[in-house]
């Protein structure tokens, strides 16, 4: 344990080290190749050509299919943004996937290993002009191994289309993939110098709520997300830390962290952000969850913004008086750990 002081009080703060697995943001597992077919050497406004995009995968991790069904790990999605000038001309084309069942899913995953290539029809629009255009392609995915899931990923790539003209070099080129943004520099410092910590969220059934309404109790936030498995598999133990102390001024506080991995905010995927809060709702209705539960797009920007959180599971222990009590990890004992610090605080 370490002591820091703040002003004129004295915080104890206690780090438990999460799993080097799960906390390597910087990890990217798959790597994108776009092969360009021949008709590409002369294309016009209207004309039709497929681009393969080939995915990489590393050894030991998984690249979920376009097809994953709802409630496991997220679904590979490819799209073609809207200011561009190509369009999907058809259904992709996506290689035949391995099916496994995943008893912390409880349910089948499709995945790919090794390598996965997409089909991609792409039509030339009327907006294109003679010369060199950029053809955009948005990867978003996730990925997995053994052990644990990475938060969902998108990448932007690009490649070069030549239109009404031959191109200068013709096969595999090897995209560009735009720099992932920095998460938010602030973290829990100012929080603590400014005394007991607070924020707003909206709860599952829409209601505006604060951190502050549970003054006068330890509060757990429990950053957490559908894809994430050991997330999921915390869900009995904070069941039963929850049926044990709730009576002695104990409450839970989910933060459903489903986009917590997308890089850039403002590139966030409407259509996936819907399917996963139905997702997160579905998953704490049929697992007997009762605690309040922040919506993904009220926790996430806290995620970053407010806790620095990087890693999927992190819990922040609260005390009383809104301070940081503890900082757990997926390699914590959690509920030997909180029921510890409970007793402790109690006396």
């Amino acid at each position: 344990m370490r002591f820091f002081e703040f002003g004129t009080g004295l915080l104890l703060l206690t780090f438990f080290l999460l799993s080097t697995d799960v906390i390597a943001q910087g990890t990217n597992p798959v790597h994108l190749t776009i092969k360009k077919d021949s008709a590409t050497q002369a294309v016009k406004s209207g004309d039709k050509f497929n681009i393969s995009l080939i995915a990489t995968i590393d050894e030991g991790w998984h690249l979920y299919s376009p097809d994953q069904p709802a409630g496991g790990p997220i679904p590979t999605r490819i799209t073609i943004p809207e200011n561009n000038n190509f369009k999907l001309a058809g259904e992709i084309e996506s290689p035949t996937p391995r099916v496994i069942f995943d008893p912390n899913f409880n349910l089948d995953t499709e995945f790919y290993e090794d390598e996965a290539v997409f089909i991609l029809p792409i039509e030339v629009l009327g907006g294109a002009t003679a010369g060199k255009n950029t053809l955009f392609v948005n990867f978003f995915y996730q990925t997995c191994n053994d052990k644990t899931c990475l938060p969902p990923k998108n990448l932007k790539v690009e490649t070069e289309i030549e239109v009404t003209g031959k191109l200068s070099n013709s096969g595999a080129v090897t995209t560009k993939i735009s720099p992932a943004s920095k998460l938010d520099a602030a973290t829990t410092q100012q929080a603590v110098e400014a005394g007991a910590l607070d924020f707003d969220f909206v709860d599952f059934a829409g209601k505006p709520r604060k951190l502050s309404e549970f003054r006068g109790k330890f509060v757990l936030l429990d950053f957490w997300a559908t894809w994430c498995k050991p997330c999921l598999a915390d869900i009995p133990k904070l069941k039963e830390l929850y049926e044990k102390h709730k009576a002695s001024g104990f409450e839970i506080v989910g933060m459903d962290s489903e986009t917590l991995g997308d890089d850039d905010d403002s590139g966030a995927d409407p259509e996936f952000a819907k399917e996963t809060a139905e997702r997160a709702k579905q998953i704490v209705a049929t697992r007997g969850v009762t605690w309040t539960q922040a919506t993904a797009a009220t926790a996430v920007p806290v995620a970053k913004k407010v806790f620095g959180v990087k890693a999927l599971p992190t819990k922040i222990l609260i005390d009383k008086e809104g301070n940081i009590v503890a900082t757990l990890g997926e390699k914590d004992d959690l509920v030997a750990t909180i029921e510890k610090l409970l007793s402790e605080k109690n006396k």
